[in-house]
């Protein structure tokens, strides 16, 4: 089996400002692991080329990296009004207000692009909830609780879907043209938690679809040809975290990748 780090993106257009897609647990080694993150020297040892974090979500896997960040550098982070309530709502999140002008907040709306540079982005809202320790904070927003993004610049264009409850015809369009699509690979299959423990849920109660069946990602994306199509967020319990098993293979001869730590696509 291939051990997996939590899942965490970057993008950059131009090699040195990056952009962060979410902040993982463990960020502070994805960090170390990628030069391109590191201060630069005629920068300071205190700098830093992330200029800044987009949030697709409230979900502990995709913000407690933000606390990593807390060392009196300005920080920029993207999410939706509800998502930035939830993280003012918590007291330890106020690590990143140490100083004036620390944290800038940037709202942003489903459907409605916005630029990191020279990428434009347009957050595409997913059906989901928020997660279970914040559901109290959801009043009606729509749409804001989960996104998928679209990342497009000099004509390429990327998907990114790391949590995909479902498949529409929508989703198929887009991600037919794109260059990539990076799509959630979690679980192999339905019941793949609840067989290991009786008591926990379902992949699709809890806002992934799975991989294999007759109803999974890729049977459902099987007439999307065009992108290269690489699964990622992979849980622990997924066997094709092991390249020698029936499920690893299934997926490569259906042209699916399975991405690692430190992939990358340019």
């Amino acid at each position: 089996m291939s051990p997996r780090l939590q899942t965490q993106a970057a993008l950059s257009s131009d090699g040195r400002r990056w952009f962060l897609i979410n902040a993982s647990p463990d960020l502070r080694f994805q960090i170390e692991a990628n030069p391109e993150l590191h201060p630069s020297p005629d920068q300071g040892a205190r700098s830093t080329p992330i200029s800044g974090v987009v949030l697709t979500g409230a979900d502990l896997d995709q913000i407690l990296g933000l606390l990593l960040l807390r060392e009196f550098q300005p920080l920029t982070v993207y999410a939706t009004s509800l998502v930035r309530r939830v993280l003012e709502s918590n007291s330890f999140f106020k690590m990143l207000l140490r100083v004036p002008n620390q944290l800038t907040w940037v709202e942003i709306t489903p459907n409605e692009p916005f630029l990191l540079d020279d990428v434009t982005c347009t957050p595409i809202p997913l059906p989901g909830s928020l997660p279970l320790y914040a559901r109290d904070f959801y009043t009606g927003e729509n749409g804001q609780a989960s996104l998928g993004m679209l990342f497009e610049s000099d004509g390429r264009r990327i998907a990114y879907t790391p949590s995909l409850p479902v498949v529409t015809d929508q989703w198929r369009a887009r991600y037919a043209l794109c260059d990539a699509i990076l799509v959630d690979g979690t679980f192999w299959s339905d019941d793949e938690l609840n067989r290991t423990h009786s008591d926990a849920p379902f992949a699709r109660q809890i806002g992934h679809l799975p991989i294999g069946g007759e109803d999974g990602a890729i049977a459902l994306l099987r007439t999307v040809t065009r992108p290269r199509k690489v699964f990622v967020h992979i849980n622990n319990t997924n066997p094709v975290l092991d390249r020698k098993s029936a499920e690893y293979a299934f997926v490569r001869d259906a042209g699916w990748e399975v991405a690692s730590d430190g992939w990358r696509l340019n």
